[in-house]
């Protein structure tokens, strides 16, 4: 009986400490609801663009999860996205509101 109640405590212990380190960190998902292929996903940073964020190209009505591995700095992000056409458009995200951003030709959206 003793042993369940240790082992109890240890995955609420372990559990309480994923939840806390995944809440340490940017992750959303970003769902391209445009026509266009998004090639690029990059922020500013100290004024200039950082590399892309994008692993991979995301074809129209996919998603993908993107995870910033920090949530240090500001929360209000510059963003641009990049298409395979060149067009491109930049807009400002606040990460930590940000759980789903929808990208457009043009714009961008979040929740």
């Amino acid at each position: 009986m003793i042993y369940a109640r240790v082992i109890a405590g240890l995955f609420t212990l372990l559990f309480s400490i994923s939840a806390l380190h995944a809440a340490d960190h940017w992750e959303f998902r970003i769902v391209n609801k445009s026509k266009l292929v998004a090639d690029g996903f990059r922020t500013m940073e100290n004024g200039q663009w950082s590399e892309n964020w994008l692993h991979s190209q995301i074809a129209p009505g996919s998603d993908w999860t993107m995870d910033f591995g920090h949530s240090d700095g500001t929360c209000t992000v510059r963003t641009q996205v990049t298409f395979t056409d060149d067009t491109f458009f930049d807009y400002d995200v606040d990460y930590c509101k940000a759980k789903t951003l929808f990208v457009f030709e043009r714009s961008m959206k979040y929740q």
